[in-house]
């Protein structure tokens, strides 16, 4: 029992050293990039069948955000961002453009997290989304 005992606190050593001693292996050479505040984004939007391609649109707070706009119907369509869904205080109205047709829309994302209602204002029951301030 005594030897068990004495060989324990060598091999615990030996166990902390190796363990203690291990090479840190820095950080992970392929992080994914997220963008930061203030960061460029850019999103790309599609309107077709009276409908966006996503219902839900995510940037960081303050961020530059450049939407590539793909109006694919006849029908007229723009991107307009609002404070809530009562539409009453936009922060950005992009031009209303009849496709098939493609326009970029640039603006600044609003400062405060948060989630907010963008919609197509010709459309403005049919083609609704939320936009994610993080």
């Amino acid at each position: 029992m005594m030897l068990q005992k004495r060989m324990m606190v060598p091999l615990a050593i030996v166990l902390a050293l190796v363990f203690g001693c291990a090479e840190d292996p820095g950080p992970d050479p392929t992080p994914t990039p997220t963008p930061q505040p203030g960061e460029p984004v850019t999103i790309e939007l599609s309107a077709q069948n009276q409908r966006f391609d996503t219902d839900t649109l995510t940037v960081p707070a303050g961020s530059e955000v450049m939407i590539v706009f793909n109006n694919m119907d006849a029908d007229a369509h723009n991107f307009a961002l609002y404070e809530s869904s009562a539409a009453t205080t936009a922060h950005f109205v992009g031009e209303i453009i009849t496709g098939p047709e493609t326009i970029v829309y640039e603006f600044t994302a609003p400062e405060s997290p948060g989630e907010y209602f963008f919609r197509c204002d010709p459309h403005p029951f049919t083609m609704t989304g939320t936009f994610i301030v993080n």
